[in-house]
C-alpha cells in the first residue's frame, strides 16, 4: 500500500486510486497518470484499498477484479454500501472482462491508456453549474 503526501487531498488536487496486485500494471498506470498531472495512490488488494480509503478520498478509482484476498467484486460492494464512497467514479481494469459487473466502465488489459486517461479526466472534472 502506498500513501504519499497529505492524507486528505485538496479539492483541486485530483487523486486516482489504483487497486491492482500486478506490480507492472501499478508502475505503468502510476507513471502515466503522474505524468498526466494526477496524484496517484496504489493498493495491492481490495483489503489494502479499504484500509487506504479510511485515510484518503480519491477522485476516481481503477480496480482490478482478480486479486488475492478481497477481490475486486467485494471491493465494489463495499464502495456501493459506503455513503461517502458510493459516488466515487470507478472503472474496472481487468484481463477477465467477462467477470465485470454491469454499471462500470470497463478497460480490458492490456489497457488503452488514451481511453483510460479520458475516463479519469471526465471523472475528475468539476461539475458544470447552471
Amino acid at each position: 500500500m502506498t500513501v504519499t503526501g497529505a492524507h486528505k487531498n485538496l479539492p483541486d488536487e485530483p487523486m486516482v486510486l489504483v487497486v491492482d496486485d500486478d506490480v507492472d500494471i501499478q508502475t505503468l498506470l502510476s507513471g502515466l497518470l503522474t505524468k498526466a498531472g494526477y496524484r496517484v495512490e496504489v493498493a495491492n488488494s481490495g483489503a489494502e484499498a479499504i484500509l487506504l480509503l479510511e485515510q484518503i478520498e480519491p477522485s476516481v478509482m481503477l480496480v482490478d477484479l482478480l486479486m488475492p484476498g478481497i477481490v475486486g467484486q467485494e471491493l465494489l460492494e463495499y464502495l456501493r454500501a459506503s455513503p461517502h464512497l458510493a459516488n466515487v467514479p470507478v472503472a474496472i481494469v481487468s484481463g477477465s472482462p467477462e467477470l465485470a459487473p454491469d454499471g462500470y466502465r470497463l478497460f480490458r488489459k492490456p489497457v488503452s491508456f488514451r481511453s483510460l486517461l479520458e475516463f479519469v479526466k471526465e471523472s475528475c472534472a468539476p461539475p458544470v453549474r447552471e
